[in-house]
């Protein structure tokens, strides 16, 4: 007897050995027990799923004297002439090559004569996507109203380009792919029931291979079986799969994470040199960052992968190169190189193309690019490792800098601090006009109550005035003025008016304006890296009321995500370390209004008699 494939000997003969697919199973399996066959079906879904096992299992189980379960028995009289393959009672339809109207027409003219064996007559039309518009149109009426004793089965992985008007006259079941686990299951029982020795993990590499079809991963595990006839090991399945440079295809990655591009093109000709395919080796180099992405982010990553540890360990190495928006970016280039390589006339260029691009992220202005390389320049900053890497070697002639010791950083936030102080103290002097005793004087002979009219004092004595802006002409329309004699200025009583500067204590905080304060807090949130905090402070208000420092915030998630107790005591830290105030964070609309009402009181006080309304 001829060797039949794994994946035909142990195809599914009843509904209980189909796996993955329990939602189109159960609705057809009750179907038969409750008597409601319809009389046209459509299977879709992705190939290796079980459309035409299921389609096979259901004809025969319509047609069964004595079910079980809903499947064929096997054992009666009628499963045993339909299992013979020159029944005439079910007949399976390849549409690839009988797509012709004539072949539509065919099935329209016999359909009408009845079963021979069983009840029904069911016909399986397989990759129905094929068949033309015309045999399409040819087939309608037929779909639409078959013979009582008629069942037509559409199966394909292609629905949408089947027309509406035979996808409205089906009953429709989705075929989904098949879980990694499920299949992995499948695999180790036909392995044990045909005596292979195996590894976990060489298990896992096949069904991981299959990408949720079972079909592939069955013919995989079949090609494994010949190829040794000792335990199947890990190993043995990646050389199978044609993937067996896996070390190699690290380095590559490696190297586009440190920004080697002499090492990504020299190992991307050792690859190409030994045979390796270019569009595999993308594949490869894909499922490599995805790999990355898994062991950088998940805390199980290890169970996720499920490969050996020697491997996880290396891929653990090569993923602290990096950080994970380098890795996240790379990874997509390299999803997308998958689909340039299917209409490129040289893969080789766009694939080496692809790697430097990946590999040089001062070239690409994407936001996760760009993310990366300002953690690379904090990271070295932080280390103090400012040598380029790959550089060139340093000329001999060249003077040797000394680097200074490196400061903490929150000592070279402090002198940053205090710089800026000096800085905002400097442009102060500068736009603040010097203050003259003389107009104190003058100021003070007025009441509180009673302000002096400014255009009374002397024009050349007013702050800030420039005389040099007066226009001088006669017609000007001004009127000079002289400042009376009998008032001269007591220069005593000038100084009494000036506050006298008082001296600060040395543990006063200087002053800063709101804005710096403000400022200050979202740089230093952005420094250490509190990104939702530094995001949700973007765009809001912050301003000194009656004492306090209050956060004005727009937005409901915004303001819970400020006021959040440990992300107040942050900011309260930051901003403590500037001014002496209470933090208070509000909502927009919220805003307490303490200094109006001091106001109202004010007014009612000097306005008795007038009748105050708020």
């Amino acid at each position: 007897m001829s060797y039949l494939a794994i994946y035909r000997r142990f195809r599914p003969s009843t509904f209980d050995k189909m796996i993955g697919q329990e939602q189109v199973v159960k609705t057809l399996v009750n179907q038969i027990k409750n008597g409601r066959v319809g009389h046209a079906y459509l299977f879709t879904g992705a190939r290796g799923t079980g459309k035409t096992t299921a389609a096979k299992i259901f004809a025969r189980a319509i047609n069964c004297l004595e079910p079980v379960n809903g499947s064929p028995c096997g054992k009666c009289e009628v499963c045993q002439k339909l299992s013979d393959p020159q029944n005439l009672d079910i007949l399976e339809i390849d549409a690839a090559s009988n797509n012709k109207v004539d072949n539509v027409r065919e099935i329209r003219d016999k359909i009408q004569y009845p079963p021979i064996a069983g009840a029904y007559k069911v016909y399986i039309i397989d990759e129905a996507h094929m068949l033309t518009n015309e045999a399409f149109n040819a087939l309608l009426k037929t779909l639409e109203e078959p013979p009582k004793h008629a069942v037509i089965i559409l199966a394909t992985t292609e629905p949408h380009k089947l027309p509406a008007t035979i996808l409205s006259r089906c009953m429709r079941f989705d075929f989904k792919l098949v879980a990694e686990k499920t299949i992995a299951k499948l695999i180790k029982d036909i392995y044990d029931e045909l005596g292979k020795s195996y590894e976990e993990e060489a298990i896992t590499a096949i069904a991981r291979a299959g990408e949720g079809s079972v079909r592939d991963a069955l013919s995989v595990a079949d090609t494994c079986v010949s190829y040794t006839d000792e335990k199947l090991t890990y190993n043995d399945v990646i050389e199978v799969l044609g993937t067996s440079d896996t070390q190699r295809t690290l380095m590559l990655a490696k190297a586009v994470l440190e920004s080697d591009i002499g090492g990504v093109l020299s190992v991307t000709d050792r690859l190409v040199s030994a045979g390796k395919s270019v569009s595999l080796l993308a594949r490869d180099l894909s499922n490599v960052f995805r790999n990355l992405i898994i062991v950088k982010t998940c805390d199980d990553g290890a169970a996720i992968l499920n490969i050996p540890e020697h491997d996880y360990a290396a891929l653990k190495d090569v993923a602290s190169v990096s950080d994970g928006h380098g890795i996240f970016r790379a990874a997509e280039i390299f999803a997308g190189v998958e689909t340039d390589l299917r209409y490129s006339t040289n893969a080789r260029v766009v694939f080496e193309t692809a790697a430097i691009k990946a590999a040089m992220p001062a070239s690409d202005y994407n936001i996760d690019a760009l993310i990366s390389r300002i953690n690379k320049l904090e990271t070295a900053l932080e280390n103090g490792n400012f040598q380029k890497p790959h550089s060139a070697e340093k000329p001999a002639d060249k003077p040797v800098i000394e680097q200074k010791p490196i400061i903490s950083e929150e000592k070279a936030e402090k002198e940053t601090v205090k710089e800026e102080v000096k800085e905002a103290e400097k442009e102060t002097e500068k736009k603040t006009p010097s203050f003259d005793p003389a107009y104190s004087a003058y100021i003070a002979e007025y009441d509180d109550d009673d302000a002096p009219p400014e255009d009374n004092f002397p024009v050349e004595n007013q702050i800030g005035f420039d005389m040099d802006s007066v226009p001088m002409g006669e017609d000007d329309g001004r009127v000079e003025y002289s400042a009376p004699e009998e008032k001269p200025v007591d220069l005593k009583k000038a100084e009494a008016a000036s506050p006298a500067p008082t001296e600060t204590a040395e543990t006063e905080k200087p002053k800063f304006s709101d804005a710096r304060v403000w400022g200050t807090v979202i740089r230093r949130l952005r420094a250490e890296k509190k990104i939702m905090l530094w995001i949700a402070c973007q765009e809001q208000e912050a301003a000194t009321v009656d004492g306090k420092f209050v956060i004005t915030v727009d937005g409901e998630n915004e303001y819970s995500t400020i006021a959040k107790p440990e992300n107040l005591a942050l900011i309260r830290g930051i901003i403590g370390e500037m001014i002496t105030a209470e933090v208070e964070v509000v909502k927009r609309g919220e805003e307490k209004t303490d200094g109006f009402e001091k106001d109202v009181e004010k007014v009612k006080e000097a306005f008795p008699d007038v009748k105050i309304v708020k």
